[in-house]
């Protein structure tokens, strides 16, 4: 994968993450206070969602993915024989 995938994807995984562990916190929320209001089960779930999303995007922005696909040879060197491949 090459590191704009990688970064990509980790960003994605951040995302989805911090929805559902914002949920899990909102609906934790909710049960605990009984004499809630339903702005507040949102603002809890959007400050919780929006801080690990922040912070993990962060995090993610602070590492350096690296190439994991084979480099191609040089140019002026012919590909070593595999066994089976008939010489010339």
């Amino acid at each position: 994968m090459s590191p704009n995938q990688k970064t990509l994807l980790a960003a994605f995984v951040a995302f989805v993450t911090s929805i559902a562990l914002g949920a899990i916190c909102a609906l934790l929320f909710a049960l605990i206070d009984e004499d809630h209001d339903d702005w507040a089960v949102l603002a809890v779930f959007g400050i919780v969602a929006g801080s690990l999303f922040v912070g993990s995007a962060a995090w993610v922005a602070l590492f350096k993915f690296s190439d994991t696909r084979p480099q191609p040879q040089a140019s002026g060197q012919a590909p070593p024989n595999s066994p089976g491949t008939p010489v010339p």
